[in-house]
């Protein structure tokens, strides 16, 4: 594994105590510290958006499949080109975010996909596909749950681009909420505007939700942001390439560089590591 910084961000899980809303907050600003020093060559917006993609799938993945591996692409029209976010079980999460020619505008934009893939603990990967809609990194993946998981749930995301104060939260109300439950949540929600970021910890999160009617904790868990790269697992990924396609790799140099786009780690590959021939 690699020897990258680890930064932790919290996620909390709630039942408010009527048992009509299912409360998931947290505090990500430890994942934009680690994304500003894994991506040094990303402005503070850019840093931003893929702070927020990180953010919604650990909510996504906060809901239940703590045991799958999540991973969220997504590829716009907007400043984004592409998006990825990575989160293991074991509680790593790792991104990379590749910027597009265009100078201006919303980073997420379509027309484009949001790939969610889910594994498995026995590793087989669900795939699914969604046409991006106008809106957020939040909408596209509130977009994603009501259509293909058929979940109606809220999305709030945030990540200050001058200062990476982050976080998230999702709510997502049960079947038997009452209207009048779902009316003072929707002006919860709304009302969360006037909170400034550095004020919206999960515990924050959690109260103002609830609104004075308690809150049955479900779970506290940790997010490292950590890339998982090594020379391994590299080998073994290029090991897995045609015999003529690996030659070709070596046609000029007998050693190949190959950088990690999640963290930027360069590892030096041989001729004999990758072939068993020696150099000329």
């Amino acid at each position: 594994m690699s020897d990258s910084p680890i930064h932790v961000a919290r996620v909390a899980r709630g039942l408010t105590q009527d048992h009509h809303i299912r409360i998931a907050a947290m505090d990500a600003t430890p994942l934009w510290d680690g994304v500003r020093r894994g991506h040094p060559h990303l402005d503070g917006e850019a840093c931003a958006c893929l702070t927020e993609l990180l953010s919604a799938t650990a909510l996504v993945q906060s809901r239940g499949h703590s045991a799958e591996r999540l991973q969220l692409l997504l590829k716009g029209s907007g400043r984004a080109k592409a998006v990825v976010a990575d989160s293991w079980p074991d509680g790593t999460i790792r991104g990379v975010l590749d910027v597009s020619e265009q100078p201006s505008g919303s980073w997420v934009q379509a027309p484009g996909t949001l790939q969610v893939m889910r594994s498995n603990p026995d590793g087989q990967p669900y795939v699914g596909h969604l046409e991006l809609v106008e809106g957020s990194v939040a909408t596209q993946v509130e977009a994603y749950l009501q259509i293909s998981e058929q979940v109606q749930a809220s999305l709030t995301l945030w990540c200050d681009p001058s200062t990476g104060e982050a976080g998230g939260l999702m709510v997502e109300p049960l079947p038997h909420c009452p209207p009048e439950r779902l009316a003072r949540l929707v002006q919860a929600i709304e009302g969360l505007d006037v909170v400034p970021n550095w004020e919206r910890t999960p515990d924050f999160l959690m109260g103002w939700i609830n609104q004075g009617t308690g809150v049955e904790d479900i779970s506290v868990s940790d997010l490292h942001y950590r890339c998982r790269c090594n020379r391994q697992s590299l080998l073994g990924t290029l090991s897995g390439f045609p015999h003529g396609q690996k030659v070709d790799l070596f046609a000029e140099l007998d050693t190949l560089e190959v950088r990690c786009d999640y963290c930027g780690k360069v590892y030096e590959i041989t001729r004999e590591e990758l072939l068993g021939e020696a150099g000329a």
